[in-house]
C-alpha cells in the first residue's frame, strides 16, 4: 500500500461509515436487495460496515484495478463484471438498488446523462453520491480551490498536491486523472436526476458531496 493510500483510507473511513448509515436509513431492505454497484469496488463495501450479504452485490466497472479488496473472502463473494462503461448488460429493472459512489465526476460531461438514464433503467431504486464542486477542497488531490481555477492552471498546481507527492504517479497518470476528473454542481446533478431528491452531505456546515436518492415506490 502506498503512503497516499495509508493516509487517505483512514480519512475516508468515517465518511464511508456515515454514508453506510444513510443508505441503511433510506433503504431499510438493503439486506435482501439485489444490488448493482456501478463503478465501485469491494473495499467500498468493507468500509460501509453494513451487514449486507456480499453475494447479493454485483460490481460493474471499466477496470479490474479499481475493484480490488484487502480481503480475499470479500473479493470472492462479490460478483465483479468488467463492462464498456455505457451499457450495463442486464434487462430493465434487474436490480432492487443501484449504488454509484464517487463515479459521476470521472465521467465525461457529455456522457453523464446517458449514464444516469442507464442507472434508472436497470434498477428500481438508486443511491448516487458525487463530491460537490462548491466544497473548497478538491477531494481527489486534497488541495484547496484547485478545481475552481482555470483547468490548465489547476493541472499545473496538482503537480505539488499531496496526492502527487505521496502516491508518486507517472506523468501519464497525472494527466489522465486530472483531465478525467470534473466535479459537479448541484444544478448539474439535479438536471441529471430531475425526479429524484438531492441531499447534501455536510462537513463543518459546508456541502462536501451530494446524495441522489430514488426510493422504490
Amino acid at each position: 500500500m502506498s503512503i497516499w493510500h495509508s493516509l487517505i483510507h483512514p480519512l475516508t473511513h468515517s465518511f464511508r461509515r456515515r454514508r453506510g448509515q444513510f443508505i441503511l436509513r433510506h433503504f431499510p431492505n438493503i439486506r435482501t436487495a439485489r444490488i448493482c454497484d456501478l463503478g465501485g469496488s469491494v473495499h467500498f463495501w468493507e468500509k460501509l460496515e453494513l451487514d449486507v450479504p456480499l453475494e447479493h452485490i454485483t460490481i460493474y466497472n471499466i477496470s479490474s484495478e479499481e475493484t480490488q479488496s484487502v480481503s480475499a473472502a470479500s473479493q470472492s463473494a462479490i460478483k465483479i463484471n468488467i463492462y464498456d462503461g455505457h451499457h450495463i448488460p442486464v434487462p430493465n429493472q434487474t436490480f432492487d438498488l443501484l449504488v454509484c459512489n464517487s463515479v459521476l465526476e470521472h465521467v465525461p460531461p457529455d456522457h453523464r446523462a446517458a449514464l444516469a438514464a442507464e442507472m434508472q433503467r436497470v434498477s428500481k431504486a438508486i443511491f448516487c453520491q458525487t463530491p460537490a464542486r462548491s466544497f473548497p477542497i478538491e477531494p481527489h488531490f486534497l488541495m484547496p480551490f484547485v478545481h475552481w481555477l482555470p483547468r490548465w492552471l489547476g493541472f499545473q498546481l496538482i503537480k505539488i498536491s499531496p496526492w502527487r507527492l505521496l502516491s508518486r504517479p507517472s506523468a501519464t497518470t497525472i494527466h489522465e486523472y486530472w483531465w478525467g476528473t470534473q466535479l459537479l454542481s448541484q444544478r448539474e446533478l439535479v438536471a441529471l436526476f430531475p425526479r429524484d431528491r438531492v441531499t447534501p452531505e455536510r462537513v463543518l456546515g459546508l456541502t462536501k458531496s451530494y446524495y441522489v436518492v430514488r426510493q422504490h415506490p
